[in-house]
């Protein structure tokens, strides 16, 4: 409210209501008449200049997302976290919407399309600042609406690190978020008078963003829905296609959520996996050919000192041997994929799981304990 206010004419306003006042009650001597013709002036230039500001103004920074933030609306906007700062330039930002739209953008104003670099409004106190960020702004201009493109060199949030650990249980995405060094923005201009509406703002917004997606980018961000997932090269095509939110309805990878090898829960739930394996050895041997593929089981895999818990669509079991394919990527390993073959002895496994005919699945006994703990 403030930064809509703070240009206003309140000195002017309040010297030509004086005036006024003074003129009904008592009247004014042609130096008053003077002052009043001044003030007036004084006033509609202020007002005036107020208006066009108010009607025709950047967008201002990003407030940092902090637990706390509040708006008095969702922002539409869609946000690339950063590895470190990018270098970016007039035709650099050009291109890329160019790509987008396809088709070639003006730098001259009163045309459309049209990309130009403009300077960030701030306030007085970050101006004077030290610790002021800087952002690059550049206003898109679409037959659709107008949009801007905001480049920062600094975190999104205040405190990155602080903020995952204590907002962001799956162990990825956390990771993603407390590295973050910069970050890339899409917004619809909110204060401009459009009748463009919210999903068609968010695929026109999607396919800007998908254009400027690289190797430095950690996650990505809806503030509207408050929602982040880990950032993949394969989301550049539902972030580029017609519904571009639909990509924060399931997490990007497998979440990785970590709970205490002591919790005596996780402990029960293994310990019960173990001593019914038989039961899923059965099952397995005996299984049906439609359902032959669903029957998985989660194992612990090391690599120099690291420890991972994988799924594992199994092919075989000989012995204390189970074979199949992991089903995951791993977070922190380096020597196996989704998609690879793997061998697991009996006393690495955690959990396992397979359908019954009904409809309904046997096992995964670790599965509610890992609710239970992202729900804490």
């Amino acid at each position: 409210m403030w930064n809509r206010l703070k240009h206003f004419p309140f000195l002017a306003t309040g010297l030509l209501a004086l005036l006024i006042w003074r003129l009904v009650a008592a009247g004014l001597s042609w130096v008053g008449l003077v002052a009043l013709g001044i003030a007036s002036l004084w006033f509609g230039i202020g007002f005036v200049r107020w208006l066009v500001t108010m009607l025709d103004r950047p967008v201002t920074a990003h407030d940092q997302v902090t637990p706390e933030r509040e708006s008095a609306a969702p922002l539409v906007s869609l946000v690339f976290f950063l590895e470190e700062a990018r270098t970016v330039s007039d035709e650099s930002i050009r291109e890329c919407v160019s790509h987008a739209i396809g088709t070639e953008v003006s730098d001259e104003p009163g045309t459309t399309p049209f990309v130009a670099r403009h300077p960030v409004i701030t306030s007085e106190e970050e101006s004077e600042s030290q610790e002021s960020e800087t952002i690059d702004q550049f206003i898109v201009q679409l037959p659709e609406g107008l949009f801007s493109v905001l480049i920062s060199g600094k975190a999104y949030v205040t405190d990155p690190g602080g903020f995952a650990r204590e907002s962001i249980r799956d162990k990825r995405l956390r990771r993603a978020v407390e590295c973050h060094r910069a970050w890339i923005a899409v917004d619809l201009m909110d204060e401009v008078q459009t009748e463009i509406q919210s999903a068609e703002a968010y695929r026109i917004i999607g396919k800007l963003l998908a254009s400027m997606a690289g190797p430095d980018c950690l996650a990505i961000y809806s503030p509207g829905l408050q929602r982040c997932n880990e950032f993949d090269p394969s989301l550049i095509e539902a972030l580029a296609g017609p519904d571009p939110l639909s990509l924060f309805d399931e997490p990007t990878f497998e979440p990785i959520i970590e709970i205490s090898d002591n919790d005596p829960r996780m402990e029960a739930a293994v310990a019960e996996a173990t001593r019914r394996w038989p039961e899923f050895v059965e099952a397995f041997e005996t299984r049906s050919e439609p359902l032959s593929d669903q029957y998985l089981i989660k194992a612990e895999f090391r690599e120099a000192g690291n420890c991972e818990y994988m799924w594992v669509a199994v092919t075989d079991v000989i012995g204390s041997e189970i074979r199949g394919t992991l089903m995951n990527d791993p977070h922190e390993l380096m020597e196996i994929h989704r998609g690879s073959s793997v061998r697991i002895e009996i006393d690495r496994l955690n959990d396992w799981i397979y359908p019954t005919h009904e409809g309904a699945h046997v096992g995964g006994f670790t599965l509610d304990v890992l609710a239970d703990a992202e729900g804490d």
